[in-house]
């Protein structure tokens, strides 16, 4: 049996208080709120299994968080940019086992290899066993 996913709206109010809804086929909803977005998380998934009459655990819920247009661009700069560094950091990882194998190729000890990486001996002996 396939799990039930939910979508979670939460807004927050003047005072940065939390209110969430979450609706459950066309005529019932669940409502709920928290002082800060995991207490509000809380009670929401406790008002939707009561609601349901289910256990916590047996549904999803997918967080929409309503915010202004201004903060949902800075968010959307940081995402692109946190991609980015990530597949950086596995571009150097790579750049990294590489160099450490060319080292080892021209017979250089791991400390030495490690010392001119920057890089512990341990590390590169991981680097090539990977």
């Amino acid at each position: 049996m396939k799990r039930r996913s939910y979508v979670a709206r939460y807004e927050q109010d003047e005072n940065g208080y939390w209110s969430v809804i979450v609706k459950i086929g066309r005529k019932r909803s669940a409502v709920s709120d928290g002082q800060t977005l995991p207490k509000a998380r809380r009670r929401i998934r406790q008002a939707v299994a009561l609601l349901l009459d289910t256990p916590e655990s047996s549904f999803d819920l997918v967080d929409d968080v309503v915010f202004p247009k201004d903060v949902r661009r800075a968010l959307q700069t940081y995402e692109g940019i946190k991609e980015a560094t990530q597949a950086k950091v596995r571009e150097l990882e790579t750049a990294r086992r590489r160099a450490a194998r060319a080292l080892a190729s021209h017979g250089l000890s791991r400390r030495d290899a490690g010392e001119i990486l920057g890089l512990t001996g341990q590390r590169v002996q991981q680097l090539l066993a990977g």
